[in-house]
């Protein structure tokens, strides 16, 4: 798996994996809208750095988030809105409560796992490198469980690295990559580029 990705960026995986991410609440959960969710999601590569209010926002609407903490105005839920909040709670009534081994708690807190082992190697490389094809073949094997086909890989093929003019990597990253949202088939109706 590792070869089919070395040409893309960190961003680009992270991107691919929001792709997995909506095909399986698309196809398990049908009757729900995605929306909020897939907004957050896509909000993230548009950050400048792996970590921000993006990412917090990506956070805030996963179910563990919703059902551990009550919002209560004091900024710890910036960036997301009291309507947000009352939002993902009722997408996620019935579905879950919270716990950590149910799937879509698991499924939804992939990409920020994938952030947090990221950060606690301080944005190494190489340590990235197999963290993210960790993070990919987890939510790979998720979908194929469910019989849910995989995103195609030719949709991130733009996201590549960047070298400098000696032929030295010098931005395995891509931070940040603004228009990634054309990926999402929730955020375009049905759709990805």
């Amino acid at each position: 798996m590792a070869t089919r990705f070395e040409n893309i960026t960190m961003i680009g995986r992270l991107c691919y994996i929001f792709m997995c991410i909506e095909r399986y609440l698309l196809a398990i959960y049908p009757d729900r809208d995605w929306t909020l969710v897939a907004r957050k999601m896509w909000q993230c590569p548009a950050a400048d750095k792996w970590w921000g209010s993006e990412w917090s926002g990506y956070y805030r609407i996963t179910p563990e988030s919703i059902i551990k903490f009550k919002y209560d105005d004091d900024g710890h839920w910036n960036p997301i809105t009291r309507e947000e909040y009352e939002q993902a709670a009722a997408l996620y009534a019935g579905l879950t409560d919270g716990k950590p081994e149910d799937e879509i708690c698991h499924v939804l807190r992939i990409p920020f796992d994938m952030f947090n082992a990221c950060d606690g190697h301080d944005y190494n490389n190489e340590a990235a490198e197999e963290i993210t094809i960790s993070a990919i073949g987890e939510i790979e094997g998720i979908l194929k469980v469910h019989d849910i086909p995989l995103p195609d890989l030719s949709l991130v093929a733009e996201y590549v690295p960047k070298w400098d003019g000696d032929g030295e990597l010098f931005d395995r990253w891509g931070m940040p990559t603004l228009g990634t949202e054309k990926l999402s088939i929730i955020l375009n109706g049905g759709k990805s580029e």
